[in-house]
């Protein structure tokens, strides 16, 4: 009788132990489009996104997509994103897509660091994808960040060759004004 007992024991904690090694973590994935404050040309654009999911456990992953448009010029754009509670999430990586959405954007600066993640360069016009992903430390974690496109600091061809053709002349008219300062001192008493 107590083989029986023993064997009904052991199969039990057979299939506790098979269901226990099933439970693989889940991973959450979803897109979010971004609106941003579309004023006008010289203007800021800001956008600001936020993921999590309440019924995320400890160990789950994620990897969201959030998709935004730039303004019609070119434009500096920046943004960092931050776990709400630093010990409660970590970001794993952190990429910027651009169009397709399968060619990361090369020359832009990226930095990772556990709970914050972030970047900047310039963008053209056009729709852009931040993908983040990482890890749930605690159950339901969140994070929220921010971006802006700053059209006003992204200096158009035509003024960046009048500032130089400025810089020419007032080095031109500096050494022409020294010239007859050092022939002087050149000269014999």
């Amino acid at each position: 009788m107590k083989s029986i007992k023993h064997q009904l024991l052991g199969l039990l904690l057979a299939t506790c132990a098979a269901v226990n090694a099933s439970a693989t973590p889940t991973q959450f994935t979803d897109t979010f489009f971004v609106p941003g404050d579309m004023s006008g040309p010289g203007t800021l654009q800001t956008f600001s996104f936020a993921g999590g999911d309440a019924s995320a456990l400890a160990g789950d992953t994620f990897i969201y997509d959030f998709l935004f448009n730039t303004p019609p010029p070119t434009a500096w754009f920046g943004f960092q994103v931050s776990a709400d509670d630093p010990a409660a999430l970590a970001f794993s990586d952190i990429a910027l897509f651009a169009g397709d959405l399968a060619t990361p954007i090369t020359g832009f600066t990226l930095s990772l660091s556990g709970p914050t993640a972030g970047g900047y360069g310039i963008l053209d016009s056009g729709v852009y994808d931040v993908r983040l992903s990482g890890d749930f430390l605690a159950d339901g974690a969140t994070f929220t960040g921010a971006g802006a496109a700053d059209l006003a600091d992204v200096p158009e061809p035509m003024s960046l060759a009048l500032f130089f053709a400025g810089l020419l002349a007032v080095a031109g008219v500096r050494r022409r004004a020294n010239a007859p300062q050092a022939r002087a001192a050149l000269m014999p008493c």
